[in-house]
């Protein structure tokens, strides 16, 4: 809009005037500039007279500011559109830091090449750091695929001494703004955080890449949400029928999280199932209900529909045989008792359960129980290397019912003359025959028979299919289901 006229100085002081006392936000900001840029005065000024038309114009533009930012000012509407804390899966923590006062605006604004990269909503504590960045080509259209972070790309979380403490990420789940996060297995101590964007190329995988330079860096003081940090002691203890005493410890409630802590232990017995370092591989599978039985959440449960609200998992050796977890949920009861269950648990331990078979006599599938395990084989073949210095790889191609866990088993291959393989494998695994009411029953499902795509053991180095072949589970993730355990955990605070 051109301001050198009369009619131009009485618009702006109109427009001025009437938006004076509204804060805009840069998205409305940058679509009401492409708006008024993008009405062409020569195809307006044979229907109205050029004074009628600037003020047409203008008035237009009152009316979408006037609009925009009622709709933004609105909580309800402005969180529908843009917020972080309105989602498919309301995120407690985030409301909490909103209820606290606790979302800061750092007032980030960027521009280069056309782009503008901006930054209105961030939320820290000693949990998380959560942010919304978005990025605006020149029609102010916020472009989500334009921002790949990587080698080329990153933001840095730094501590008041300038130590790096972790870098964000985008979850993705929503079209309006790259979701940043970074979450901390244990919680943050400094009074100060901060941000650093290191943004130097725009483009994804299929066009060309912009350079540039859309670097940013502000301050998140942390001293009020620390100040909201409180601690629960726990107490409770069990010891399950086969060697693993599971305690309870403590609770570190946060403005976006809880910790909850727990320690096991394994006794001489299970130790000798699992050797050497093998007892340190494990899992452990748990859920909260209310007094009423309503779950609240799950933790590696094989329930239909379970409720996962699960940020973050570490774990620490503390001992022989001994265990402290650390779990970061976005929310726990605060006000009222509730329970933990002790659904389950697994543990890398030594197995030797051996299918042997003749590759040339597989025209049938052919199946095999191992422990609580099934293992049926479809076929043997020879495929491309994965190894750079091999030419083939003998695949085992298989459909797998699992009762027991998968991440930690490990196995070794024989041919004919004895020699072992080391193996791999590929493939796609779901859970199957879950239940809606039961948190244990259910098996993971390796391969897919609807689509005919079994799961495959890749043998390297194995570049022939042998006469006989025999594949022997050296490692199971042996999973035990038969803890009888629940505590009510009521509310004991320490600040």
């Amino acid at each position: 809009m051109n301001f050198h006229d009369p009619v131009d100085r009485e618009i702006k002081q109109l427009l001025n005037a009437k938006r004076k006392d509204l804060i805009i936000p840069d998205t409305v900001q940058l679509a009401m500039e492409n708006a008024l840029s993008s009405i062409s005065e020569q195809k307006v000024k044979k229907k109205y007279p050029h004074k009628k038309w600037r003020w047409a114009a203008a008035a237009l533009a009152l009316f979408f500011i006037l609009g925009a930012v009622s709709i933004y000012s609105v909580p309800t509407f402005g969180e529908m559109i843009r917020s972080l804390f309105a989602k498919d899966n309301p995120d407690i923590g985030l409301l909490r830091a909103q209820e606290l006062g606790l979302v800061h605006n750092p007032h980030i604004k960027v521009k280069d090449k056309g782009y503008t990269l901006v930054i209105d909503e961030a939320v820290a504590d000693p949990t998380r750091v959560t942010m919304a960045l978005q990025l605006f080509d020149k029609k102010g259209k916020h472009d989500r695929y334009k921002l790949l972070l990587g080698d080329l790309n990153n933001i840095t979380i730094k501590d008041a001494n300038g130590k790096d403490l972790d870098t964000m990420y985008d979850m993705g789940y929503t079209n309006d703004f790259y979701y940043m996060v970074a979450f901390f297995n244990e919680p943050l101590e400094t009074d100060k955080i901060t941000i650093e964007g290191n943004i130097g190329t725009l483009g994804n995988r299929n066009e060309p890449s912009i350079e540039g330079e859309w670097n940013f860096s502000f301050d998140i003081d942390m001293r009020e949400a620390n100040q909201q940090t409180k601690i629960e002691e726990l107490s409770g203890s069990y010891t399950t029928p086969h060697g693993m005493t599971v305690t309870l410890k403590r609770l570190t409630r946060m403005v976006q999280g809880v910790r909850f802590e727990l320690e096991t232990e394994l006794n001489d017995a299970a130790m000798a199932r699992s050797p050497g370092d093998l007892w340190e591989k494990q899992m452990l599978s748990f859920h909260f209900e209310t007094k009423e039985n309503e779950e609240i959440h799950s933790v590696n449960s094989r329930k239909n529909g379970d409720m996962v609200s699960l940020m973050s998992t570490d774990y620490a050796v503390i001992g022989d045989g001994k265990i402290r977890w650390s779990y970061i949920f976005k929310y726990l009861p605060e006000h009222e008792p509730y329970r933990f269950i002790l659904d389950g648990y697994s543990v890398a331990e030594t197995d030797g359960s051996r299918i042997s078979f003749r590759p040339s006599e597989l025209i049938e599938p052919k199946s095999f129980q191992i422990l609580t395990d099934r293992i049926e084989l479809v076929g043997t073949s020879l495929e491309d290397s994965q190894n750079p210095d091999a030419t083939f790889e003998t695949a085992v191609s298989f459909y797998g019912e699992m009762d027991n866990e998968i991440n930690n088993e490990e196995w070794k291959a024989y041919d004919s003359a004895g020699k072992q393989y080391d193996v791999s494998k590929w493939g796609i695994s779901t859970l199957k025959n879950t239940l809606s009411n039961n948190w244990r029953e259910g098996f993971i499902s390796m391969g897919n028979r609807d689509t005919q795509q079994p799961y495959e053991y890749r043998i390297m180095g194995l570049d022939h299919i042998p006469e006989e072949l025999i594949l022997v589970r050296r490692i199971v993730d042996k999973r035990y289901k038969d803890p009888e355990w629940s505590v009510m955990l009521k509310k004991f605070i320490n600040v």
